[in-house]
């Protein structure tokens, strides 16, 4: 088994190296890590490039979360039915330690909420899609991304944490790779938090930026 989760955690990694924020930025002869926060995530792509690019980054980077997950079951399902379940959430750790830490960037990478969005469809698509909703009202709204991501994964992941602990013991590895994942996107956004509550957070007018979209329709 130890052989599989290896292969599992080395495949999930590297995918989560692959940073589609910084690729399209350089197709569109840019670099995101010099523009708005300097962050190579989805928030900042809608911010500097508008709501198609946003949007295709967030759509990309949510996918490499399904992808982390689904290799995590193949791989790690070959051991045994019961080490199934667990892959997936080695993929999704994986994928997100890749994301925010790649060795392909320096260590320097983006900050992991679009990927745990892919991967909360994949724990729990239901309660997902209703928390993506809300959270994409609430942006709309306040025009404070940091918080609209948070309210968008936190839910689903602390929803799938509660079911899985009414079996505690047989599910204690994935409640505590649930948990780590939501403590390293949180990590991840601490400069948010500070600028947050010193009053200068970076606002996203999604909005707006929709509208334009349109009007060029």
């Amino acid at each position: 088994m130890a052989l599989y989760i290896v292969l599992a955690v080395i495949a999930c990694y590297f995918l989560g190296n692959i940073n589609v924020a910084l690729i399209i930025s350089k197709l569109k002869k840019g670099d995101i890590r010099t523009c708005g926060s300097g962050n190579p995530g989805a928030m900042n792509m809608f911010r500097n490039y508008g709501f198609k690019i946003g949007l295709l980054t967030l759509l990309l980077d949510g996918l490499k979360g399904v992808i982390a997950c689904v290799i995590g079951w193949f791989i790690v399902g070959k051991f045994s039915f019961s080490s199934t379940e667990l892959g997936k959430y080695i993929g999704a750790i994986s994928v997100i330690v890749g994301h925010i830490y790649p060795v392909c960037l320096r260590f320097k990478g983006g900050k992991g909420i679009a990927s745990s969005i892919g991967i909360c469809f994949v724990l729990n698509p239901l309660v997902a899609g209703i928390s993506l909703f809300v959270g994409f009202v609430f942006i709309v709204v306040t025009k404070m991304g940091a918080i609209a991501s948070f309210i968008i994964i936190a839910t689903p992941l602390i929803f799938t944490a509660y079911t899985l602990s009414l079996d505690f013991m047989a599910n204690l590895p994935a409640i505590i790779i649930i948990f780590v994942i939501f403590v390293m996107t949180l990590f991840a956004h601490r400069g948010n938090l500070l600028r947050l509550f010193s009053g200068n957070e970076n606002k996203t007018d999604l909005f707006k930026k929709l509208k334009t979209v349109l009007r060029k329709k």
